[in-house]
């Protein structure tokens, strides 16, 4: 299903970034934008009166990159109140109807109560939803992550992105398997792993099938998150990556 082989390296843009760049068009941060074809509008770390604005202030800054808008939970690793979870599909519906809107929303599997509302405003714009898992604890076990796919498909999300802490130096073969057997079946998808452990995935399900990996700009905003421009060279030297271990060596090399 994914429309090419493009693998896309989104770059997270917080209020810092956003503002660095738009105050200063030669602000070494531009490389790190120049460098993701994807970027994701963090608008929990945003004031929710700049939301409707967010798309196309980036549109402006970075014209080439897909769009990824995120509303992330606190339990998700995010700033949003967890007790307002139910308060997003009004600032969602804002986002969209404003002139310029992301080309994806991400809505958190445990949410999918409002996937059927969320999408039913999205196709207006053509945005696509990408269904996310966050577990800050292990590696879901593969029935656990099979299932996780049947959900996605049954509500019709184009896109799965799953992070979870690894825990050993194995742990994310559940991941690859998981990518192999299900990153066809969605247009995005993403599988890696969080922590020390499972640095190295983000660039290894790649490898394996996944399409979609973020990067830091600036200070990594999740256990083992690797920075944009080490991604970035790791992405362009990937067919003469031949393991997990390689890349990990790779990475650290800058």
């Amino acid at each position: 299903m994914p429309a090419s082989n493009e693998k896309f390296l989104v770059g997270l843009l917080d209020p810092e970034v956003l503002s660095a760049i738009e105050a200063d068009g030669m602000h070494p941060v531009f490389l790190d934008i120049e460098a993701c074809n994807a970027l994701e509008i963090r608008y929990d770390f945003f004031d929710p009166a700049e939301w409707p604005k967010l798309s196309a202030r980036v549109r402006k800054v970075a014209p080439h990159a897909m769009q990824i808008g995120t509303v992330r939970l606190v339990r998700d690793g995010g700033e949003y109140p967890d007790r307002l979870a139910y308060s997003r599909l009004p600032r969602w519906s804002e986002i969209l109807k404003a002139p310029e809107a992301p080309d994806w929303l991400d809505l958190e599997h445990d949410c999918l109560y409002d996937f059927k509302n969320l999408k039913s405003i999205a196709d207006l714009r053509k945005t696509r939803i990408l269904v996310s898992q966050h577990n800050f604890l292990r590696i879901p076990n593969q029935q656990e992550l099979d299932d996780f796919a049947r959900d996605c498909l049954r509500v019709k999300a184009d896109g799965l992105k799953i992070a979870a802490m690894s825990n050993s130096d194995t742990d994310c073969e559940r991941l690859y398997k998981f990518a192999r057997i299900h990153a066809h079946e969605f247009e995005l998808f993403a599988a890696f792993g969080m922590g020390e452990t499972g640095k190295a995935s983000r660039i290894w399900s790649l490898k394996e099938g996944a399409n979609l990996t973020y990067a830091s700009i600036g200070q990594a905003q999740a256990p083992g998150q690797i920075d944009v421009a080490s991604s970035e060279k790791a992405l362009r030297n990937l067919d003469s990556l031949n393991s997990p271990l390689e890349i990990l060596g790779f990475v650290q090399k800058f």
